[in-house]
């Protein structure tokens, strides 16, 4: 299928310190399928080369597996047995055709074949389960079946201001370590007596930190926050700097302020308990508006470029940032070359936002009046 595009596209200037920029700027049509029924939380969408697309629906605790233009079931199988699932998260590719599910409701990944049955699991604690454990929580996988995750200094609730970026591979239980990202920065309070302290660890608002997603060839894509551009870490090693990309700062007003309250509710949270026994780990999302009053922070007077959780890679090498908006504002979308050239920018509908690609095809979500999420299939654009 050709890849479908709007014509008359335009083209978008940037200044910045020292140069100036063109690059045309995309949009999208209307969308080509929709999933029927609305989900209670869109966690993962995953698109099968047969043209069927797995849907990780975490609050309904569904796995569905539609196929547009003919329905959807859902896989049954919820439990905690060996093939079973309890609420599923996100969803990455595996050879032969296979998907890496991440099932929070039973903190382990499940590996599942191309006709959907389930195969072997391993926990998303690395080693013993405690405070101070790493987790495979993926952010990509690869051909090779790897899992890209992040290392944190200090595990669990640790105060750090930065990341390793690192590879899993399953065959031989190793880890590679091929970079740093920036980490947000946090807020320590500490209170109580020696004998029974407490430490309370908060964001700090819209603080810039780096953003980072990999290839299915292995390539990792890190957006840097300190001068706005792209890196490309090859699957050996070797590094592709990109050049700046030219921004303008959104101020930060109180829509701004609202909105990323109403968003630090909904971010993953860990739980690790022991009864005097082994350690027991759970893993739960919340609901959005649960950051607490706009008083309660100390708030800067611009945003950051892009968010932490900014960056897609393509089915063709490309690196795809989403841009800080003013609160409201149709979500844009920067696109990077494989060797970090900001090449274009797309802009998506109204309140929809990315969640996913296939072939030459865009996944969009947005949420209704009663919070349902909605899932959208768009042709991509020409770029």
């Amino acid at each position: 299928m050709k890849p479908w595009f709007l014509a008359g596209a335009m083209l978008v200037w940037g200044v910045g310190p020292a140069v100036a920029q063109a690059v045309p700027m995309k949009t999208l049509g209307d969308a080509v399928d929709r999933y029927g029924d609305g989900l209670g939380s869109l966690r993962g969408v995953r698109e099968l080369s047969d043209g069927r697309v797995l849907i990780a629906d975490g609050a309904g605790e569904a796995l569905i597996v539609w196929t547009p233009g003919s329905g959807a079931d859902t896989l049954t199988n919820i439990g905690q047995g060996p093939e079973e699932y309890r609420v599923p998260d996100g969803l990455f590719p595996l050879p032969n055709d296979g998907t890496l599910l991440v099932d929070i409701g039973n903190a382990r990944l499940v590996e599942i074949a191309s006709d959907l049955s389930f195969g072997d699991t391993r926990p998303i604690a690395l080693g013993p389960a405690g405070m101070g454990m790493t987790l495979l929580f993926p952010v990509g996988t690869d051909s090779n079946g790897r899992i890209y995750y992040e290392q944190r200094p200090g595990g669990m609730g640790a105060d750090a201001d930065s990341a390793t970026i690192a590879r899993f591979n399953p065959e031989d239980e190793s880890s590679d370590e091929l970079g740093k990202r920036k980490l947000p920065a946090q807020k320590r309070t500490d209170s109580g007596s020696a004998n029974n302290q407490r430490t309370m660890i908060r964001p700090v608002p819209l603080s810039a930190e780096d953003s980072w997603s990999v290839g299915y060839d292995g390539s990792v894509a890190v957006a840097r926050t300190a001068d706005y551009r792209i890196d490309w870490i090859r699957p050996d090693g070797s590094v592709v700097t990109g050049s700046p990309v030219p921004y303008e700062p959104v101020r930060v007003g109180r829509a701004e302020r609202e909105e990323w309250l109403e968003a630090l509710g909904g971010g993953l949270q860990v739980s690790a308990q022991s009864n005097g026994g082994p350690v027991q780990l759970s893993f739960s999302r919340g609901g959005g508006g649960q950051g607490g009053d706009a008083g309660d922070y100390e708030w800067p007077d611009v945003k950051p470029p892009f968010t932490g959780r900014a960056v897609w890679v393509d089915g063709e090498g490309r690196a795809w940032v989403m841009r800080q908006t003013e609160a409201g504002a149709a979500a844009l979308l920067d696109v990077f070359s494989a060797s970090g050239k900001w090449t274009a920018q797309v802009e998506l509908p109204a309140d929809r936002h990315l969640v996913g690609f296939g072939q030459g095809t865009l996944y969009l979500t947005y949420t209704d009046e009663l919070d349902f999420a909605w899932l959208e299939r768009y042709q991509a654009p020409s770029i």
